[in-house]
């Protein structure tokens, strides 16, 4: 068997595999799109940018985001550095982790010999779930909750 045909089996048994719901070729989303993605929604996050800085920020800049762990259905955890925009206090530098969830739609286009499939991909969830800068703690609904006993 010459080299040629041996690609063109291998590439054929892949394609079997993956219409015949082969577990192998289940799309997961690309870390570039983790990072264009989250870049965006974070520099439109106050809320979240100012949990991550400890004091009122507009969102974050300058973002920095690695893919740290991921999960099934396209979901996970990346660890985003980055500066806080128009905060009122003195921290700069912010850095934490946000648990993410994607979705995606495909579209195949084009006549059989040049047929061509485009993936989107949707941001469906994103939150603060670490903090590590210095100084600063992640607040949950428990440590926000007012204790009213009277001992």
């Amino acid at each position: 068997m010459n080299e040629t045909m041996s690609k063109t089996v291998a590439l054929l048994v892949l394609g079997a595999l993956c219409l015949g719901g082969g577990a192998g070729c289940k799309k997961t989303v690309p870390t570039d799109i983790v990072q264009k993605s989250l870049t965006n929604a974070l520099r439109h996050a106050p809320a979240t940018a100012s949990a991550m800085c400890g004091v009122n920020a507009k969102g974050l800049t300058g973002t920095v985001i690695t893919v740290k762990s991921r999960g099934e259905n396209n979901t996970g955890v990346a660890h985003v550095k980055g500066s806080s925009l128009f905060a009122t206090g003195g921290i700069k530098t912010c850095e934490g982790d946000v648990e993410f969830a994607y979705s995606s739609t495909s579209k195949t286009t084009g006549p059989s010999r040049r047929r061509r499939t485009t993936t989107t991909w949707y941001l469906d969830h994103m939150k603060l779930v670490a903090v590590q800068t210095p100084g600063v703690t992640l607040k949950g609904a428990n440590d926000e909750a007012v204790d009213d006993d009277d001992d």
